[in-house]
């Protein structure tokens, strides 16, 4: 007991304004009561700290960065599966608006790096093939196909570029405490309207006996459930409580954010394991979070010359209105 009394009144350890900076972000995705928390900013320094190296060794495993250009097109199969033609390169990637702006606030800078996030997903059709010399179209050929495009947030180099990857995944991190806590508030929500419902029908049920029936007694069982339930939620939605959550998390990054090769045979069609003369073998990195389904998303580095952006196109005010 001495020695709690003692580490309340001790020096804390000085913590960097940068160190400082990143555990606000995080405690503000996970949920500002944090803050409310004894001690909130060295109880969960070390736990970041910890977290933040394990996220820059997921993102440095990640492979070196490929350039968005016609020649590298031709070549990889990656990108021409991603984008069908080299022109599609500039539209997809040269009209998004953050690369835009950073190019402008970056005059001196003609290249940018940055992370290109998509959905794979391998799907069943029916296709053409050549099949015992005749060409037949129900040959059933697994295709990998890859949707929703996002552009992150661009750096000006690899390694800029491997500290904002560090700290996505952290953000991930956060978010998933966000997201554990939302579930608890949501069953406290729901526990309230069900306390609510159980008082209003136990007034109803009143008789002015003075001996309850049986209703009653139901009724009343269920409403010491319901307090008691809800007395165990409200001390989860405390902040200490909150904290340790998010210190659960931050602990649970190595299991929680992993990286995982995935490798398949292709051809320029996107038809795996086919039997065409141009299959080449390629190497997907994806990042799985761990949820009850699992989320998995494809994540390339590219870097994104100058050349390959577009204007920016500005829209019309009132672009259906007429003004008179």
């Amino acid at each position: 007991m001495w020695r709690t009394i003692q580490s309340w009144f001790a020096a804390k350890p000085k913590l960097s304004l940068e160190d400082e900076a990143l555990i606000e972000r995080l405690v503000e995705i996970a949920h500002p009561h944090i803050r409310l928390a004894r001690n909130y900013l060295p109880r969960l320094a070390p736990y970041i700290a910890w977290a933040h190296t394990h996220a820059t060794a997921l993102a440095t495993q990640l492979p070196a960065p490929i350039e968005l250009n016609a020649e590298n097109w031709r070549n990889d199969r990656t990108l021409q599966l991603l984008f069908a033609t080299p022109d599609r390169m500039s539209e997809i990637v040269g009209c998004d608006a953050k690369l835009q702006t950073w190019f402008a606030a970056h005059p001196l800078i003609d290249t940018a790096y940055v992370g290109l996030i998509a959905d794979v997903a391998e799907k069943m059709r029916y296709g053409m093939s050549e099949v015992d010399g005749l060409i037949r179209n129900d040959v059933q050929q697994k295709l990998l196909v890859f949707s929703n495009h996002r552009i992150g947030l661009p750096a000006q180099s690899t390694d800029a570029l491997v500290q904002l990857g560090a700290q996505r995944i952290l953000d991930t991190v956060a978010y998933q405490a966000q997201y554990a806590i939302s579930a608890i508030d949501a069953q406290k929500k729901q526990i309230d309207d069900e306390l609510t419902n159980a008082r209003t029908m136990l007034r109803m049920q009143g008789t002015g006996n003075l001996t309850p029936n049986l209703e009653q007694q139901t009724q009343q069982a269920r409403i010491k459930t319901l307090s008691d339930e809800l007395q165990t939620i409200h001390q989860a939605l405390n902040p200490d409580a909150m904290c340790e959550l998010l210190i659960t998390e931050l602990a649970a990054t190595p299991d929680l954010v992993r990286l995982q090769i995935h490798s398949c045979n292709v051809d320029r069609m996107g038809i795996i394991d086919g039997e065409s003369s141009d299959n080449q073998l390629i190497h997907l990195p994806e990042l799985i979070l761990q949820r009850d389904t699992p989320i998995e998303k494809l994540i390339l580095l590219i870097a994104v010359p100058r050349q390959l952006m577009q204007a920016p196109i500005e829209k019309p005010a009132f672009p259906d209105q007429a003004i008179f």
